[in-house]
């Protein structure tokens, strides 16, 4: 299967993909996929290193 979602943004978005929102994640497997179509700014925080 393929899941797809928008951007995540590191605080504000990170619970789109905890079980309460994305239940199905119970019952996914290494043959799944996820792809997040826009931003990912997950692993960034802001500060100088980032730049």
């Amino acid at each position: 299967m393929i899941y797809i979602t928008g951007d995540l943004h590191g605080e504000i978005d990170k619970d789109k993909l905890t079980t309460r929102y994305f239940p199905v994640q119970r019952e996914i497997s290494k043959s799944d996929y996820l792809i997040v179509a826009g931003d990912f700014g997950c692993i960034w925080s802001g500060d100088r290193k980032d730049k």
